[in-house]
């Protein structure tokens, strides 16, 4: 919800128009291609370390600013628990 925010706020016109419905059909073609493959264990690794690290800028750049008076610790403990939880799969 942070980045569709975002992006209206930047790309209005275009976003309403095409991105929106760009990025809403991208997740449906990544579940029918999921669930009609089958990927190697060390692809899987590298795609989800790639979505983890969007998923840490994207917190770094939106949610905790200064201004915004967010909790470091809050996003530093949810970093360590999905690590844990990460570790477990393997």
């Amino acid at each position: 919800m942070v980045n569709d925010h975002g992006l209206r706020q930047h790309h209005k016109r275009i976003y309403d128009k095409i991105g929106r419905w760009l990025l809403s059909i991208a997740i449906i073609v990544g579940w029918f291609l999921g669930s009609g493959t089958e990927i190697n264990q060390a692809i899987v690794a590298v795609l989800f370390a790639f979505l983890a690290g969007g998923i840490v800028l994207n917190v770094l750049k939106e949610e905790l600013p200064e201004e915004r008076e967010s909790c470091f610790w809050a996003f530093a403990c949810g970093t360590l628990i999905c690590a844990i939880a990460v570790g477990d799969w393997t």
